[in-house]
């Protein structure tokens, strides 16, 4: 397993330019998509969450069926046609080759420009940084999730809705790494209860996020290299194999009604 580091991405630091333009085309996508189809469609940083668990999943998962996870629609209910479809693929492939890009490079501390930056957002440090008119309007809303809380939603909801390519080998100590390395992740999906103590969306606003959720996040990063690494290791599930052989007891392939040992195996 690879040894953390305390630094942690928060998605706001300094990311490479076209990751940063890739995240905009993608968010600007998915509010026309969220105008037309209303709370159906998920935020961005759900969508990084399920990204990241399809790099992480066994088999290369088809993108109908991961669109019609994440919409809970045909793709042909989704885009109002295949130029805006072909855009979407086109910036969410991109991100997911930077994702990608990142869990193949032999990074030892997440400080490293090369190492895995989720595409999350401090909301709650958001809604601190607002004037106190536009802060008051939306904290009549529904409160702001936790930091990561909803990436973490994403992964964890892919890792369940491919429940059978996620099933844990028959190697105890793989399958005890994978467990661990899930529960990292899960631990997001908790608030942050602890002292308030960065604001990781402007450092000079009120804190929002405590020290334990920093730690949090970027345990749950490491988790998701060594998803990456098991997966890549164990390669796509194999069915079991299945024999041509005909049981004696088992009806008779001729098609006569009788036990196989009654008939041709007589």
């Amino acid at each position: 397993m690879t040894q953390p580091t305390t630094h942690v991405p928060t998605g706001q630091d300094a990311a490479p330019a076209a990751h940063g333009a890739t995240l905009a085309a993608l968010e600007d996508l998915l509010q026309e998509l969220q105008g037309r189809h209303g709370g159906d469609v998920p935020e961005w940083e759900y969508c990084e969450g399920v990204l990241t668990a399809l790099l992480c999943t066994r088999r290369e998962v088809p993108a109908d069926e991961w669109l019609a996870m994440l919409f809970e629609r045909s793709t042909q209910e989704i885009f109002a046609s295949p130029a805006e479809q072909t855009r979407f693929m086109m910036h969410w492939l991109e991100r997911e080759q930077q994702l990608r890009s990142a869990l193949q490079a032999p990074v030892q501390a997440l400080d490293d420009e090369r190492a895995l930056d989720p595409g999350v957002l401090d909301w709650r440090g958001l809604l601190l940084s607002l004037p106190e008119p536009e802060r008051a309007k939306l904290q009549d809303a529904e409160a702001p999730p936790a930091f990561a809380q909803a990436w973490a939603a994403g992964f964890l909801d892919a890792v369940d809705h491919w429940m059978e390519d996620w099933a844990p080998p028959r190697d105890k100590e793989i399958a005890a790494e994978m467990r661990e390395a899930i529960a990292a992740i899960g631990v997001l999906l908790h608030d942050d209860s602890g002292v308030p103590e960065f604001n990781l969306y402007d450092e000079a606003c009120a804190p929002s996020v405590s020290q334990a959720r920093v730690e949090a996040f970027g345990d749950a990063v490491w988790a998701v290299y060594d998803l990456y690494d098991i997966a890549r290791s164990l390669g796509p599930r194999q069915p079991p194999a299945q024999s041509d052989k005909v049981g004696r007891n088992d009806p008779c392939p001729c098609g006569s009604g009788k036990k196989y040992k009654k008939c041709c195996g007589a």
